[in-house]
């Protein structure tokens, strides 16, 4: 795949820097080691209230992605989620990106990758295995199980409870705490699936271990096809990192003022970057992006100027 910019990171501010490319009439591709957009706000915590968004007097984490997603409804935006880059090469041409669903060739880069690629923790639970055990979310639809076990507390457990639910199984929603998390909407459809009689809360409780076709909550066995295991996820830059010729200091990227690394053509943006130390506040990054999409859009394009001029002055382009 050949594109002008790779977004790696589709975090809040690699989704804001994306469309600034795509503004620009660039074609930008987001990769990303999580299966949907959004970073540490889907994540971590895509339930709570942020008070300190330019436009907004609150909004949910996971409403701000949804947004950020909508705005990148643009011509070139190319996703690959659910893949984590693991390499990164200069080549004549600009650079070229290893990823598990084939290498993506860029004029610019640009990193985002906040704490790191988030990977899941593993199901540190006795027998995981002996069934087919997930530890992220995924499209219900594709699974179609009769019988669903959702182990977590964490807000994925919850909406993964309910897609499943909605998809047709009967689901066994449970967690060693008695409260779940969740968006309002998703706490709804827990309290109404829960009524209707399709989806059971075993809360608080013990998952003892996992067996074929069933799992062991409290001494009890219950029968499932299928189980999720949610347990959050750990930050991993252990991929950039290995990128030769970055300089690094301790976990930022060294850049200057406007996101240029010491390679040619990488830029970096958001929390990953030095230029902003520990300052790790959205609107920061949210201009970091701005700057660094600019100067990447240049650097691929030169009869492109770095300022991209009002957006009040264009019209949006048709997709």
């Amino acid at each position: 795949m050949v594109t002008d910019v790779l977004v790696i990171g589709a975090g809040p501010v690699g989704l804001y820097a994306a469309f600034y490319v795509a503004w620009r009439g660039l074609r930008v591709v987001i990769a990303d080691a999580r299966p949907e957009p959004g970073g540490q706000l889907a994540a971590l915590y895509p339930d709570k209230v942020m008070y300190d968004v330019p436009g907004f007097v609150e909004v949910r984490a996971g409403a701000l992605v949804q947004h950020l997603v909508r705005q990148l409804d643009l011509p070139g935006v190319t996703w690959r989620l659910g893949e984590t880059v693991q390499g990164l090469a200069p080549e004549e041409e600009g650079w070229v990106a290893a990823l598990p669903g084939g290498a993506v060739r860029a004029g610019a880069v640009i990193l985002a990758g906040g704490l790191g690629a988030l990977q899941p923790r593993a199901a540190s639970v006795p027998g995981a295995g002996s069934l087919p055990t997930f530890t992220d979310v995924m499209d219900a639809r594709t699974l179609a199980p009769r019988r669903a076990l959702v182990w977590g507390g964490v807000p994925q457990a919850t909406r993964m409870a309910v897609d499943l639910a909605d998809a047709g199984a009967h689901v066994t929603l449970a967690h060693r705490r008695a409260l779940f998390r969740g968006s309002p909407e998703d706490l709804a459809r827990l309290d109404a699936l829960r009524a209707k009689g399709t989806l059971e809360v075993r809360a608080p409780a013990d998952l003892q271990s996992l067996r074929a076709e069933e799992a062991v909550l409290d001494d009890v066995a219950v029968p499932v096809d299928v189980a999720f295991v949610l347990n959050g996820y750990l930050p991993d830059l252990a991929p950039l990192q290995g990128v030769r010729g970055l300089t690094w200091d301790g976990e930022y990227v060294v850049a200057d003022e406007v996101g240029r690394t010491t390679l040619p053509g990488v830029f970096v943006a958001g929390d990953l970057s030095s230029s902003g130390g520990s300052f790790k506040l959205l609107s920061r990054g949210f201009s970091d992006a701005a700057l660094t999409a600019n100067h990447a859009a240049h650097h691929v394009n030169p009869d492109l100027k770095v300022r991209p001029g009002h957006s009040s002055d264009k019209r949006r382009p048709a997709r």
